[in-house]
Formats: structure tokens, sequence, C-alpha cells
């Protein structure tokens, strides 16, 4: 179980780093003091400090015989990492770290954002439970909790600046499709 948790964690990586360097290459400098320094700084050590949990727990937990909980974690864990990825290639070159959009960025409405305007967040929603629940912890769910509200918050500024840069359209996307889960 740990070796799975570890490969898709690693597909992860793999997969986020390739697609971050590629939306970088534009050499574009984005103002990431729009965001807020505070808020900025807190995501990130949020972050940090969730994955640094789970390298953790990772190496600390004994592994007992696996039960059927556990496995539902690790393939709700790849589950995530399938969506995140997905996001990733969908966003594509618009990919930032902040709340400014490039130049060159356009407004998307397919794939995962079909069904919802923030899939990343959602995405580390997602892998964190499911990590709570294959690692039997409390604290990734409560490290993903913590930064999920934490991109709630930012939400609210990023999408500011979206209706500043689409306009109507971004406001006619978010009257169809829902900020974190799925419109029913």
């Amino acid at each position: 179980m740990r070796l799975a948790l570890i490969a898709i964690a690693l597909v992860f990586v793999t997969f986020g780093g390739y697609y971050r360097i590629r939306s970088q290459q534009s050499g574009e400098s984005l103002d990431r003091s729009r965001e807020g320094w505070p808020l900025f700084a807190a995501i990130r050590l949020t972050g940090l400090l969730t994955v640094g949990a789970t390298a953790f727990w990772l190496h600390k937990t004994q592994w007992p015989a696996p039960s059927a909980l556990r496995w539902t974690g690790v393939i709700c864990f790849a589950l995530s990492v399938a969506w995140l990825i997905w996001m990733f290639h969908t966003l594509g070159r618009n990919l930032t770290d902040t709340v400014v959009t490039r130049r060159e960025a356009f407004l998307v409405i397919h794939g995962p954002y079909r069904y919802v305007r923030n899939p990343m967040y959602t995405g580390v929603l997602m892998a964190g439970m499911s990590l709570g629940l294959a690692l039997r912890t409390w604290l990734l769910p409560g490290g993903s909790l913590a930064m999920f509200a934490l991109f709630a918050v930012r939400t609210r500024i990023e999408e500011r600046y979206l209706i500043e840069r689409f306009g109507d359209a971004y406001r006619d996307y978010m009257q169809t499709t829902g900020r974190f889960f799925p419109r029913l």
C-alpha cells in the first residue's frame, strides 16, 4: 500500500511539475502581491506542512494488514490525482500560482472546468481526505481542510480578477457552474 501511494504521488509530482514548468516558459512576470502576501504565504506554508506530514506519516505508519477502507483511500487518492492531472492538462499555459491571469490567457470552461470553476482546489481537498483514509490519520484531512479554507478566501479575490478580465463570459460561467462542487 505504501508503494502504491508513493507511486501515485510521484505521478502527480511529475505531471504537476511538467505543467508548471511549461506554463512558465512565457517568461511573463506575475504580480503575486495582488493576492495579498499573508494569504500567499499562508497557502504555501499550509501546503508545505501538509506535504511534510504526508511524508512523515508514510514513513511512520506501521502498516498492519490493509483494510478495504484503506484501499478505498488509495483508490480515491489515485482518482484525485487523475482529476488534478486532467485539470493541469486542460488549463495548459493558463496555469499560474496566483490569482493573476497571464496576458495570453483565455477562458477555460471545458474538461473539469465544465463541472466546477476551481477543480484544483477540489482536487486538493479530495487528495487530502483520501490520504487521511489510506493512512488512517486525521492530520492530512485537517491540513487539506485548512488549505481548502484558504483557497475559498483566495477564490473571492481570484474571481474579481477573472470578471475584470473576461467580463460577462465569466459571469455567465459563474451562473451555470459550481465554485468547488458541481451544481445539481
